[in-house]
């Protein structure tokens, strides 16, 4: 008896460990590059971030795999700018907060990935799972809480919200067909909840630096520190880093600090005194106006100098592709006509300015997206017509239509028929909505939708009512 006792112990140690050695084996660049700032250990909120990887997270990369074609694609590329935020973040955990000129640097491996994301959604518009696709390129941006200051928590939770429109309607498409879908939108969903909750344990206002670590540095041009050793060349770069040591150092540190720079930005500018305020000081009003300096109007116009080639970017299209028309990236365009239509059909109006579509017949939806200064005028529509991401946009009716969206839209103007005047308005995050009501003379009459809304306690619950603008 006391020779089995023996051996069994014997058995349990060994297993013991085999497990403690390949514990020590799977993490071998975490415990090596934390050595390397005079950590023996990771760092605590290293680890939290690996249990979010471990878990929805790789929920949500085992469910793209399953669905595969572009969800796939777009995951992989998903896993590669979480990947580089971890990275960030075992910097951060073994220096201390590096200089403004560092950051941009620092923070240029996940921007770069997220654009890439963000890309491989415009580019795939006419794929199967483009609802899939803008779910994940609404909410990727979250990542860059990393140079968010004093609140990234709230930060993650709104571009989480800007994804849900997208997320429900693979929702409402796969909820009777396929129920790894659903799975799917709920693994990544709870990526975003508990990455929330990992800000506010760890890095409540920004990221947490290491205080008792030494000084930021940037990284050696084309990676961020401290990369992993590569494979074949590694004793030639230790050779080339040791002989340029100090200089390495100092460009890591002019790396890291533009990254995090976040709301400091601002602390270089001068404070504006009330004797200096136009609408503080009558008299500044009189004369040429002190205020149009020459600085001002030529930091203007950059932005609108980048946009407004980006509407008319790419060669315009109005194709049938299966059930799905495609109207896109039409520049003050007032011909344009779909006349060849079924029920089973979809109009989609993508990147339009300036320009009018006509649809004859009945088609099932109709979605405007991104558009500007445009117009639809439609028969019937079997389920709704949806404005997203629109500016000053029109849709008229002549027929019958159950629904209206309008989400994300400044500035809409929606006239119904008299079939249509039961149809029902759904609207969030817009503004300068007006519904235009057939009257019985033939004229319209104008309806302004609430953009204000008030909640009071009723002891139970809260109520909500619109108010109106003063």
């Amino acid at each position: 008896m006391s020779q089995d006792l023996l051996m069994n112990a014997v058995s349990r140690l060994e297993n013991v460990a085999t497990r403690l050695e390949s514990l020590a084996r799977s993490q071998p660049a975490s415990r090596t590059s934390s050595s390397s700032a005079g950590d023996s250990e990771v760092a605590p909120f290293i680890l939290a971030f690996d249990a979010i990887l471990s878990g929805p997270f790789a929920q949500y990369v085992s469910l793209s795999s399953s669905i595969g074609g572009d969800v796939k694609t777009q995951s992989d590329m998903v896993q590669g700018a979480f990947q580089a935020e971890r990275q960030f973040l075992l910097t951060a955990s073994q220096f201390k907060q590096p200089v403004q000129s560092v950051l941009p640097d620092l923070l240029k491996p996940i921007s770069e990935k997220v654009s890439a994301i963000q890309d491989f959604r415009e580019k795939n518009r006419n794929s199967p799972f483009f609802n899939h696709l803008s779910t994940i390129s609404e909410c990727v941006p979250a990542l860059g809480w990393v140079n968010v200051s004093p609140k990234p928590g709230p930060y993650v939770k709104e571009l989480a919200d800007s994804g849900m429109f997208y997320g429900n309607r693979v929702l409402k498409e796969f909820k009777e067909k396929d129920p790894q879908h659903v799975e799917w939108i709920r693994s990544w969903n709870k990526t975003l909840v508990e990455l929330q909750a990992y800000i506010k344990q760890f890095h409540t206002t920004g990221t947490a630096w290491n205080p008792q670590g030494p000084p930021a540095a940037a990284p050696a041009r084309g990676g961020a520190p401290p990369p992993p050793p590569p494979g074949p060349p590694p004793p030639p770069p230790p050779a080339a880093v040791d002989s340029s040591g100090g200089g390495a150092e100092q460009e890591r540190a002019a790396l890291f600090s533009q990254l995090n720079k976040g709301t400091d930005i601002t602390k270089g500018l001068k404070k504006v005194s009330d004797d200096m305020k136009t609408h503080k000081n009558p008299a500044l009003r009189q004369g040429p106006a002190p205020f149009k300096a020459a600085g001002p109007p030529k930091t203007a116009p950059k932005p609108e100098a980048k946009v407004a080639p980006a509407a008319v970017s790419r060669p315009p299209l109005t194709q049938l592709q299966d059930k799905k028309w495609i109207v896109e990236y039409h520049n003050n365009n007032k011909d344009i006509i779909i006349d060849q239509t079924e029920t089973k059909q979809v109009v989609y109006v993508y990147k339009c300015v300036g320009s009018t579509i006509t649809v004859k017949g009945k088609v099932n939806s109709i979605l405007l997206d991104g558009c500007k200064k445009s117009a639809v005028v439609f028969e019937d529509v079997v389920s709704s017509v949806e404005f997203i991401n629109c500016q000053s946009v029109q849709g008229q009716v002549t027929g019958k239509m159950p629904t209206v969206i309008i989400d994300k839209t400044d500035g809409c103007m929606m006239y119904l028929s008299k079939d249509s005047i039961q149809a029902e308005i759904v609207t969030a995050k817009s503004s300068e909505l007006n519904i235009l009501v057939p009257q019985a003379d033939g004229e319209y009459k104008e309806f302004a939708l609430p953009e204000q809304f008030k909640s009071t306690w009723n002891g139970s619950k809260f109520v909500t009512i619109a108010t109106e603008s003063v």
